[in-house]
């Protein structure tokens, strides 16, 4: 955990800038990011735009999925969880919902503890392996409709489709609102009970 809070401060003050530190020298070997923080930026939006490369509107709604989720099943994260999402998450920029829960949750495609499976509707699921909890969240119409008020960027952008001008409509200012709006205004959540 000291490496993570210390990589924040690095993202805080800037990668790459002219002082050295530890942390940057520990850093050095991993990609850059197309992240630029902001003063209300929480902490966690930079370890998303570290695995992610940059903080679309997907990745960030996946990011605050996966963070309801396990803290509705009182899962730590990591190993404690599985995580099983239904969706329409075939390409970009859809399926960067899956990166998002992928640094919420901990769960990962690696240790086979999150799970997609292509449906028409977005639908997670999370249970909490140690005590059988599981939740169920759908996206409300809110939420995507911010998605959907992302501008377009042309078709042969190298970047999966994503706008990087950081104005009204960009990926970035559009993700930057899902971060600020209340929980119940991004998905509805359903504790299933056991049967």
């Amino acid at each position: 955990m000291k490496r993570l809070l210390t990589w924040a401060a690095v993202v805080t003050m800037g990668i790459g800038g002219t002082h050295t530190t530890r942390a940057q020298e520990e850093i050095a070997g991993l990609p850059t990011p197309h992240y630029h923080p902001e003063a209300t930026d929480p902490a966690w939006l930079a370890f998303a735009a570290q695995f992610h490369g940059h903080i679309g509107p997907w990745a960030t709604s996946g990011l605050r999925a996966g963070m309801i989720a396990r803290r509705a099943v009182g899962a730590k994260g990591y190993f404690d969880l599985r995580v099983e999402v239904e969706g329409p998450l075939v390409k970009p920029p859809h399926s960067c919902f899956l990166d998002g829960l992928q640094v919420s949750t901990g769960a990962t495609l690696g240790k086979r503890n999150l799970i997609w499976t292509e449906t028409d509707a977005l639908v997670v699921r999370v249970t909490n392996t140690k005590t059988g909890k599981q939740v169920e969240l759908r996206p409300t119409a809110k939420l995507l409709a911010v998605i959907a008020s992302m501008k377009p960027t042309p078709v042969d952008s190298d970047d999966h489709g994503h706008a990087h001008d950081h104005g009204e409509g960009s990926a970035d200012a559009v993700a930057r609102r899902i971060v600020a709006m209340p929980e119940k205004e991004l998905f509805a959540v359903k504790v299933i009970e056991k049967e």
